[in-house]
């Protein structure tokens, strides 16, 4: 499926995997060594809520674009780092306003597109 930025009349990924069981939104992208330049994640989930997103067992960054059910994005986490060896370090993503869906993309592909908070999408 292809999703598309209504606001700023751009195709922001052509390819998405979704990801609506309990399983496959936990297991995300976890021990990929990527995903192709064009591609991202959506997970799918039943209500609105701020939910978070963890980068365990994850290879490489990504942007995580957080989205209400009327298909806006309320938050972005840009360059989410995966977690390291020290727990220190952990972090947890979450949105300070509620979503329904997350899409997970390669890091930077907000900012290169110019995709931001408020942006509508299609999908």
């Amino acid at each position: 499926m292809q999703i598309k930025n209504l606001t700023r009349k751009k195709v922001l990924v052509r390819k998405t995997e979704t990801a609506s069981s309990i399983w496959g939104k936990a297991r995300g992208l976890m021990f990929r060594k990527d995903i192709p330049k064009d591609s991202g994640l959506l997970m799918v989930f039943e209500s609105e809520r701020k939910h978070e997103i963890w980068m365990f067992c994850m290879r490489f960054p990504i942007d995580i674009i957080f989205i209400d059910s009327g298909k806006r994005i309320v938050g972005i986490s840009h360059s989410a780092k995966p977690m390291g060896k020290n727990p220190r370090t952990w972090r947890i993503y979450r949105p300070s306003e509620t979503c329904k869906y997350v899409l997970e993309v390669n890091a930077g592909l907000a900012g290169r597109t110019g995709t931001e908070k408020g942006d509508l999408l299609e999908f």
